[in-house]
C-alpha cells in the first residue's frame, strides 16, 4: 500500500507537537511539484523546525525517499507566525 506524504507528514506532526488537534495540513498541487503546508500551535512551531532546523530536515528526507517512485517532487513547507499572518492578508 503506498504512503500518502500529507498522512505521512501528518502522523509524524501530531506526535511530536502538544497540541496535536491544532496540526493542519494543505497540499498545494504543482505541475512537477506538491507542497505540502504544515502549520502547527505557536508554541509548537519549535519542536517541528527543531535545533539547528534538524527535525524539519529529517521529514523532508522521508518526503523525499517516499516519493522517489513518482515522477513528482514533494516538498515541505512550515510558515512560521509571521509569513501565515502575511499570508492571511
Amino acid at each position: 500500500m503506498p504512503i500518502k506524504q500529507q498522512e505521512l507528514v501528518e502522523f509524524i506532526a501530531k506526535r511530536l507537537v502538544d497540541r496535536p488537534e491544532q496540526v493542519t495540513i494543505n497540499v498545494v498541487e504543482g505541475e512537477n511539484t506538491n507542497i505540502i503546508e504544515l502549520q502547527v500551535a505557536d508554541e509548537d512551531y519549535g519542536k517541528i523546525i527543531g535545533r539547528k532546523g534538524r527535525i524539519v530536515n529529517a521529514i523532508r528526507i522521508l518526503l523525499s525517499v517516499c516519493s522517489r517512485e513518482e515522477r513528482k517532487r514533494w516538498m515541505l513547507d512550515v510558515p512560521d507566525k509571521k509569513n501565515r499572518d502575511r499570508q492571511d492578508s
